[in-house]
């Protein structure tokens, strides 16, 4: 079966270039967004458009970690030519559908074959030349947004001049001050479990950012793409979307920083370039679930996996003392946990042991993990019993997971007394992820049959305490994973799927993030199955993600 151009619908956004697969099949491309059609009448999966942001690895040559596995810096096109960026804003949504995983093949690096940092234009060898269309400046700043700093007033937020500070000369604009405002006072709300004035994202994320251009670039990339999805209106410059520039800048600086820092011959991670480099890769997770990208989310997820398990190794000692790094590490395992939970690939896990023991949700969070890994160890015929619930009981698991919960508010009472205002709302949330942590477990140890009836009553007990939660705005970023489980119950219970349903969106209305739509169009396949032949979602998704089909609940 063939394809003709000609038949496309000349309206339909297209993307600046061919595909690399019909480049290599030396047949002309249709650019069809997300993926080209031609790719698929073949049967072949398309990779997206431009260049790949990829996860190479080598081999350290010297210093302490001679022989070990490193990530390296891997050849890649030149940087794209400035006027097939131009034609591209023919329509605005083709920068964010397109990208994907293709979008740059800017490395984590610690070493390369070429320097992929510079602000290169490209050359005309490797593109066709066209003539580009001078946007005047006056008239590209008169379709910017108008921020307005009097709707954002965060009573939490630091409220920093960066007038006062020593940033790069290209960052001194409005734009700039205004997207570290819009950071300050929205963007951070909705990355902890509850805002406060202790909140990390805001108190350690925006100091680190003033010494670290790549996270400066990260969060202002993030910022210009929250403030898009909120209100509809993008920033952007003469080649393209502000958060995509902002983005490509960041991953450039921070290949260049990997490269030293990990080339360099150390016997300990030095405290401040190893912060903001993680910090930048977390906050570049982040971008992507707003742009509900997780196959690129999963990149930058392999990368803060592969630097924290180097930099928590005997190898690489972690900076002693350091709250910025405890911070960092906890995020990164909190994004392990929770993406572990609904992927299946085999690969190393953060453990647990490096995250900061006075942590509040450690020990929930380590049940999770090793009920994971149990399952996934299982059903590779792998051995399972060093894992202490190997063998675990309906009534040792709800013990556990009690414990857990107890210890939670205990230490959260202590450590966050910012949140004594939500403490009822706070008993409640801790009540909802003892149930959500039980029922996964059920679902993951317990054989269906079995568990049935009490999967059923978690679940009620799930919707119960979601319906109880008084400051539901406060809390609404964390009810994702309870939401996500309630689904995997609802085959055939119409009330359920609707509940699970109007939390994903009203959840994604609240935080403007995207990704929560993959698993909820997972869910919603999930709903057509046959109970009989696929008894939980589990088996589900793993037979989905062999054939590529793979989602986030975070």
């Amino acid at each position: 079966m063939s394809l003709r151009l000609s038949s496309l619908d000349p309206n339909e956004p297209r993307a600046a270039k061919d595909c690399r697969t019909c480049n290599r099949r030396r047949v002309r491309c249709d650019r069809s967004l997300p993926g080209c059609r031609k790719c698929g009448l073949k049967g072949l999966e398309c990779p997206g458009y431009g260049l790949r942001i990829q996860w190479g690895q080598g081999v350290a040559s010297r210093g302490r970690l001679t022989g070990k596995t490193l990530p390296i810096l891997e050849s890649a096109p030149p940087y794209p030519n400035r006027a097939v960026e131009e034609r591209a804003l023919v329509s605005p949504t083709a920068e964010s559908r397109s990208d994907a995983v293709a979008s740059r093949q800017e490395t984590y690096a610690a070493s390369g074959s070429r320097d992929l940092l510079d602000d290169r234009e490209g050359d005309s060898s490797t593109s066709p030349p066209e003539v580009a269309i001078p946007v005047p400046d006056d008239l590209q700043s008169a379709f910017q947004p108008i921020y307005d700093r009097s709707r954002n007033c965060n009573p939490f937020a630091l409220g920093l001049d960066l007038s006062s500070y020593h940033i790069p000369g290209y960052l001194q604009t409005q734009v700039v001050y205004d997207l570290v405002h819009y950071y300050d006072h929205v963007v951070t709300t909705v990355m902890p479990w509850l805002d406060g004035p202790e909140n990390a994202w805001r108190t350690i994320m925006l100091p680190l950012a003033l010494e670290c251009e790549s996270l400066l670039l990260a969060i202002l990339a993030l910022s210009a793409e929250h403030y898009s999805s909120t209100m509809g209106s993008t920033y952007a410059t003469k080649t393209g979307p502000l958060a995509a520039y902002f983005r490509d800048r960041s991953l450039r600086l921070l290949a260049r920083s990997l490269r030293t820092e990990l080339s360099e011959e150390q016997t300990t991670v030095r405290s401040g370039p190893a912060c903001a480099m993680l910090a930048t890769i977390l906050v570049l997770c982040n971008l992507e679930m707003i742009r509900c990208d997780s196959a690129v989310w999963r990149i930058h997820w392999k990368a803060a996996r592969t630097i924290t398990r180097l930099w928590t190794s005997s190898h690489h000692p972690p900076p002693n003392f350091d709250p910025r790094f405890d911070f960092l590490i906890k995020e990164a395992f909190v994004y392990e946990v929770f993406g572990s939970s609904t992927t299946f690939r085999d690969e190393a896990q953060i453990t647990s042991a490096v995250v900061n023991a006075d942590d509040p949700f450690l020990r929930w969070l380590q049940l999770i993990q090793e009920v994971t890994i149990i399952e996934r160890r299982r059903h590779a015929n792998l051995p399972v019993h060093e894992y202490q619930l190997h063998d675990a009981s309906m009534h040792t698991l709800h013990q556990a997971f009690k414990k857990a919960t107890n210890s939670s508010f205990f230490l959260s009472k202590h450590n966050h007394p910012e949140w004594h205002g939500l403490e009822s709302d706070l008993v409640m949330l801790l009540n909802v992820y003892e149930q959500a942590g039980l029922l996964y477990s059920y679902q993951a140890l317990i054989d269906p049959e079995e568990s049935a009836s009490a999967r059923s009553i978690c679940v009620e007990t799930i919707i119960s305490g979601i319906r109880h939660i008084k400051h539901m705005r406060a809390l609404q970023h964390d009810l994702v994973w309870p939401y996500f489980l309630v689904g995997t119950e609802s085959r055939g219970n119409i009330e359920r799927q609707s509940f699970a349903q109007d939390g994903f969106l009203n959840a994604m209305q609240s935080t403007a993030f995207s990704n929560c739509v993959p698993a909820l169009d997972f869910l919603r396949r999930f709903w057509t199955t046959d109970p009989y032949a696929i008894p939980l979602w589990l088996d589900f998704a793993r037979h989905e993600s062999r054939q590529g089909l793979d989602f986030l609940v975070i």
